[in-house]
């Protein structure tokens, strides 16, 4: 019967919602309750933190760590591989699903109430950590000044030719920086968008590098002024000429969504208070 299934829908494995289990987290006053299937990859962990005191004196500063351009306290990964309906030889995994939580940090200068502020926010971190004068190291450098690394060369490249009398690629360099950035660097971001759902107004964007179909797509929550939760679901596509899993991909994201629920003690903002009276 299973196989059946799996051939009808056209794939296997991906979250099934039948089999649940909770995950409860401690965030200072709040409590982050999400509804999760299980996961259908093997992986050894560490025991799981269950809460997380993001207020306290310099505790964000020790735990956050540096993902890319992303800096914030890991909370909670889970993956559904989606397989095809039936063996083969090479494994056969047509993608995967990622759901990460963090708790990350505002500067001073932002309200993240302001869903507009933060909204602005996460992309002038996207852009200013690739577009950085300062460049990483090779080979750990986060992708830190990837974008300015790049002109840079093109453009020794470009003067270089000129020098020779070939001045085609100096006329064209701008052209040459785009197509470089889009295809294999960190091309801007479309503009961030408040969304309603589910009771919620979330802060949501995408990234997607040049024409991949793999992209990650952020649900941004804020917990106070300083700090807010966000939920990246990442659609790791391996193989882009199956549809079907995708499209299921994309619904089990939005079940998970609805299944968060946000409990608060007494002393509660007004809107976050209004957006937990909106799901129950």
């Amino acid at each position: 019967m299973q196989l059946l299934r799996n051939w009808w829908r056209g794939f296997a494995g991906g979250p099934d919602f039948s089999k649940l289990h909770k995950l409860t987290l401690r965030l200072e006053e709040y409590r982050l309750e999400l509804m999760l299937p299980y996961s259908n990859i093997v992986s050894q962990e560490q025991p799981k933190q269950i809460n997380f005191p993001f207020r306290a004196q310099g505790w964000f500063e020790a735990n956050a760590q540096q993902d890319w351009h992303h800096y914030g306290v890991h909370v909670h990964t889970e993956g559904w591989c989606y397989l095809a309906p039936v063996v083969r030889f090479d494994g056969g995994e047509y993608g995967v699903l990622w759901l990460q939580l963090k708790i990350k940090k505002v500067p001073d200068t932002v309200n993240a109430l302001n869903r507009n502020e933060l909204a602005q926010q996460v992309t002038d971190e996207y852009d200013a950590h690739y577009n950085s004068e300062d460049i990483g190291p090779e080979g750990n450098g986060q992708g830190l000044g990837w974008n300015t690394q790049q002109r840079k060369k093109l453009e020794v490249e470009a003067e270089e030719a000129a020098s020779r009398g070939a001045t085609g690629r100096k006329d064209r360099l701008e052209e040459h920086v785009r197509l470089q950035i889009q295809n294999f660097g960190f091309p801007p971001l479309k503009p961030a968008q408040v969304i309603s759902m589910h009771g919620f107004d979330w802060v949501f964007y995408q990234e997607r590098r040049g024409e991949r179909i793999t992209r990650t797509e952020h649900y941004c929550l804020p917990l106070d002024k300083r700090y807010y939760l966000a939920l990246s679901f990442k659609h790791q596509v391996d193989v882009s000429s199956e549809k079907s899993w995708q499209r299921h991909a994309e619904k089990a994201q939005l079940n998970i969504i609805k299944s968060l629920r946000l409990h608060v003690g007494t002393e509660l903002e007004n809107l976050l208070l209004q957006n937990i009276e909106g799901v129950r």
